[in-house]
């Protein structure tokens, strides 16, 4: 590895970076290449671009044609690119009703998704006079951690769920926290019969999570809003069922901007 100088230090990776400039090869104008194309564009030698094209055809990055040879991009880079895109007009979508959620409430405003079977925060409005929720932009959490979590799992298929408690275990993060299997499953099925969940101190103690779904035009759910308030908070029981109501209705205006009929 060798030093590229830059106002960060960042460490390059040959294989990395021959494999990115591979991809770069491809454009509008030049979307089927041939290995000789590549080894021109490139200046590798035809022994490292085949290897690195095999690798990234293997991992679905490029497809290549069985009869004529040649290379295009491959469904890999599409369902990433899906992702990024999905997650701009989510957040485009979410930006007005997470800070009308959080001017109403006060609370911490956290919007996540489901990527490569992690939660992760994708966009995030702090509350005011309580401490500050580590869960960050970008921050990646097991799926099933948390408010946006158990949403996000609340709507899988009920193998799909299995499936992924057995990859990433049930940890107890509180006293609080469903460690248990059975019981996290039965929890998620009331999750979906409500259309909500409301969590006290499971995650983080002392704060107490509600969140709901977020909808797409083709009724799947894409993401979990939730709020995050103080156990302490005066009055909150009082208000606990209005609160739920303004979580639920700013999931529904998200939906909706996505295209959710609720029909």
């Amino acid at each position: 590895m060798k030093l590229n100088p830059s106002r960060e230090s960042i460490y390059t990776v040959r294989a990395l970076m021959r494999a990115l400039d591979i991809l770069d090869c491809f454009n509008y104008q030049n979307r089927v290449l041939s290995l000789s194309d590549v080894v021109y564009r490139t200046g590798l030698n035809k022994t490292t671009a085949k290897r690195l094209m095999s690798n990234l055809a293997a991992r679905g990055y490029l497809q290549q044609d069985p009869q004529s040879k040649s290379y295009q991009l491959g469904m890999r880079l599409f369902e990433l690119g899906g992702i990024v895109f999905s997650s701009f007009s989510l957040r485009q979508a979410a930006a007005q009703p997470m800070n009308t959620l959080q001017e109403e409430t006060h609370a911490t405003v956290l919007l996540g998704v489901k990527i490569e079977n992690h939660l992760v925060y994708v966009d995030k409005r702090e509350g005011r006079g309580m401490r500050r929720i580590s869960s960050d932009i970008g921050w990646r959490r097991p799926l099933h951690y948390g408010m946006l979590g158990m949403i996000l799992m609340a709507y899988l298929s009920p193998k799909e769920a299995r499936r992924i408690i057995r990859q990433f275990p049930l940890e107890g993060h509180t006293p609080l926290s469903i460690t248990d299997d059975d019981a996290f499953n039965l929890r998620l099925g009331k999750i979906r019969e409500r259309g909500y969940v409301l969590e006290r101190e499971e995650a983080v103690e002392g704060v107490m999570g509600i969140a709901a779904p977020v909808r797409d035009y083709a009724r799947q759910v894409v993401a979990a809003l939730g709020i995050a308030l103080p156990m302490g908070q005066p009055s909150l029981n009082v208000e606990l069922d209005q609160t739920i109501d303004l979580v639920k209705k700013a999931c529904e205006d998200i939906s909706s901007d996505l295209g959710y009929l609720k029909i």
